[in-house]
């Protein structure tokens, strides 16, 4: 799915990507699925592993070395960059402390593959076009860097939400990443809120100034049905939506405590279009889950 602002992809690796690749169009975010590896940038290297958010500010090139097969969400700031969300009186820690985020080092394993004798190609993507540049020699070849310019990683275990005993917040609260004309949004586990007359599932809306896009990572999606770890949800703006019927059997009913669902959404002031590879996969019938079905409880 993509617009003038952002693009979405889902990307798999299972092999040492024998090429780097740079995108002069806007920042990349990298949410990890599954799997783990090692990344090689401009920066140096870094691991990762699954719900892993790895941030590459534009023309970065960078290769990954899997050791256990990776898909990926990829998310593309076109035109744009990506920026820490105004916490407002909650402060810059809120969310988030920025000690917990992680940075490539110039290290023993990014000294060696330096010794690369092999030409190296760069896929170069600008203006929505690949171009390849072939160098005699490895170009991650750094012995330094100094700045606040560079990649970074923050997985989504070390995101503390923002709650409320009393009230539902709005996605707005759960803002991880600001770009130009979308925002990224991080669910994962909190208790559920625990005053009687307190609102416990999603509430119903049209989501007016937004499409909204769910990428759904890992655990039981409570307010929704029939959606398993993998899965992607568009929710076009001015559609009307919220909880399944039984959403409201499984907050109330069953007592439960706090949800264990780890999502990642984003939210854009432009319509998506949707792209052929989504239209291959698209379950029509998913614009009538919210019908009660009969003799339901």
């Amino acid at each position: 799915m993509e617009n003038a602002n952002v693009k979405v992809r889902i990307w798999k690796c299972s092999e040492r990507m024998t090429h780097l690749v740079r995108n002069s169009d806007g920042d990349d975010c990298l949410f990890i699925h599954a799997g783990a590896g090692s990344l090689f940038c401009d920066y140096g290297h870094m691991t990762f592993s699954e719900g892993d958010y790895i941030v590459l500010p534009r023309a970065t090139s960078w290769r990954i070395e899997p050791t256990e097969p990776v898909t990926m969400l990829m998310i593309e700031a076109t035109n744009g960059s990506y920026m820490s969300a105004e916490r407002g009186v909650v402060g810059d820690h809120a969310i988030f402390d920025p000690a917990v985020l992680e940075y490539p080092r110039i290290d023993d394993a990014f000294r060696a593959q330096q010794s690369s004798t092999e030409s190296w190609q760069v896929h170069i993507k600008s203006r929505n076009q690949l171009n390849k540049v072939t160098y005699p020699f490895n170009p991650l070849d750094a012995v330094g860097w100094k700045g606040n310019l560079t990649v970074f990683r923050l997985n989504w275990r070390d995101i503390r939400p923002l709650m409320s005993h009393r009230y539902h917040l709005p996605p707005s609260a759960h803002i991880t990443f600001v770009a130009d004309g979308f925002v990224i949004c991080t669910f994962v586990p909190r208790p559920i809120e625990s005053d009687p007359g307190a609102l416990k599932v999603p509430f119903y809306h049209n989501n007016d100034d937004y499409d909204e896009v769910i990428f759904y990572h890992k655990g039981e999606f409570f307010s929704r049905d029939n959606i398993h770890p993998g899965m992607v949800t568009l929710h076009p703006c001015g559609f009307p939506h919220g909880p399944h019927p039984k959403a409201f059997a499984t907050g109330e009913k069953h007592g439960r405590k706090e949800t264990d669902e780890v999502a990642v959404m984003i939210d854009t002031r432009i319509p998506v279009d949707m792209t052929d590879a989504a239209r291959a996969v698209e379950d029509k019938a998913y614009v009538n889950s919210w019908q009660t079905p009969p003799n339901a409880e």
